[in-house]
């Protein structure tokens, strides 16, 4: 059965025809000039062919969009990663249409991109976004400053980068678009959801674990203080402050290696479920703009070669498909070990016990400073709950987050929309 050519009325101004259950795509060479697409993407843009196949993609640009994001936008391309975000684009007739786009590398060179309809809350939040950011750079902002400025919106917003956000947002316009259409709620996406949930909830509990290992590095300071006061009998309190000391530089080490920065075990592991998530909403979509432009009908005055892009079409979701997979396999290795990690951690604290002990000794056998004493001991009472409570839930998070992974990567063929077959898998 074929898509219908006839063509919607299209108002004299606002916005142009364009429905939730379609789906167009486009594919430039490495400049950005457009090499090919489907009908729906001619039909929205009302660029005949001739007029659209050779120019360059920003042909269909809209002045309200803020330069900074398509720096972003090609920043990542150029760099050999996949993207995505809202943008506004313009009619040949000057009527507008918003899309969520989503943009890859292709094999051998070149960009493809698929855009769908948006209707989140989301789109909601970022189209405010970029009229402040259009306001800026009308002042002097450059675009890779409104960039940058985008970025940090997003982290204030709750997005640790760029790549949880393009997570989340094609999670979000996925299900909302299933409810636009009366679709079931895909399993696969909603497991994603789960999946990013528990990751965001270890966040805040290894945010908090931080800051209890900050707090701890006062103690040894505290104890050195003590000593001094104490002289000659101080000996036993100094050597138990050395003793924290070391621990202390211990617990600093493994939140460096697993916590901190991008490269530690925990970012890993919160990169590879945002990779995962993203190449399997990605797959999904590409998968559903292969099946519609197999039944779509050409227009007399097409230039596309059909059967080449369908080929085209087919490796790029059968590709994506076969690295959300992969991305999946991380997401276990990680979370093995960042669970490993966080097992060797509470052994470590379970030696605050230790150090707890001998306070509780000097305690009694000084009783001329017991105030003093007894203030440590309650703090370090007061930090060993802390922590071992912190790093019991994040253990539980862990395991949770690949129990769903291994879930998720056993129940593949779950992420195909409506009246896609399976795909073969590249190696």
């Amino acid at each position: 059965m074929s898509t219908s050519r006839v063509k919607p009325t299209r108002p004299a101004k606002g916005e142009a025809p364009f429905e939730f259950g379609e789906i167009f795509f486009s594919r430039t060479d490495e400049r950005g000039v457009i090499q090919s697409g489907n009908e729906i993407f001619q039909r929205v843009s009302e660029h005949p062919w001739d007029r659209l196949i050779g120019a360059p993609h920003k042909v269909i640009r809209h002045p309200d969009m803020p330069k900074g994001f398509f720096h972003l936008f090609w920043e990542r391309l150029k760099a050999g990663k996949v993207v995505s975000g809202y943008v506004k684009n313009m009619a040949a007739d000057g009527l507008h249409y918003w899309v969520y786009a989503m943009a890859s590398p292709m094999p051998g060179g070149g960009y493809i991109s698929v855009r769908v309809k948006p209707s989140s809350e989301v789109f909601k939040t970022i189209s405010k976004e970029y009229e402040s950011l259009c306001k800026l750079e009308a002042e002097g902002l450059t675009p890779e400053e409104s960039a940058a400025r985008l970025v940090a919106r997003l982290r204030e917003l709750g997005y640790s980068d760029y790549e949880q956000f393009m997570a989340s947002s094609l999670s979000r316009e996925h299900a909302a678009r299933d409810q636009k259409l009366g679709r079931q709620a895909n399993a696969r996406g909603q497991r994603f959801s789960e999946v990013s949930k528990a990751v965001q909830e270890a966040i805040s509990h290894t945010n908090a674990l931080c800051e209890t290992f900050n707090a701890i590095e006062a103690v040894p300071h505290n104890m050195r203080i003590l000593a001094s006061r104490l002289e000659a009998s101080g000996g036993p309190i100094a050597a138990i402050s050395s003793n924290y000391g070391s621990m202390s530089k211990e617990i600093s080490d493994w939140v460096d290696q697993f916590i901190l920065g991008e490269k530690s075990a925990f970012a890993n592991l919160r990169n590879a479920v945002s990779r995962s998530r993203v190449r399997s909403a990605m797959a999904r979509v590409m998968e559903e703009a292969r099946a519609q432009f197999e039944t779509e009908e050409a227009s007399e005055t097409s230039q596309i070669d059909r059967a080449k892009e369908q080929e085209v079409l087919l490796e790029v979701s059968t590709s994506f498909r076969a690295h959300a997979d992969s991305d999946l396999e991380t997401v276990e290795r990680e979370a093995q070990v960042f669970g490993r990690a966080v097992g060797e951690m509470k052994r470590l604290i379970a030696g605050l016990s230790t150090t707890r002990m001998m306070c509780k000794i000097e305690s009694a056998r000084l009783p001329e400073h017991n105030e003093s004493l007894m203030a440590i001991i309650d703090q370090l009472d007061s930090f060993q709950t802390e922590l071992e409570g912190r790093l019991d839930k994040i253990g539980e998070i862990t395991a949770t987050v690949l129990s769903a992974a291994r879930a998720l990567d056993q129940g593949r063929d779950g992420g195909k929309p409506p009246g896609v077959g399976a795909v073969r898998k590249v190696a």
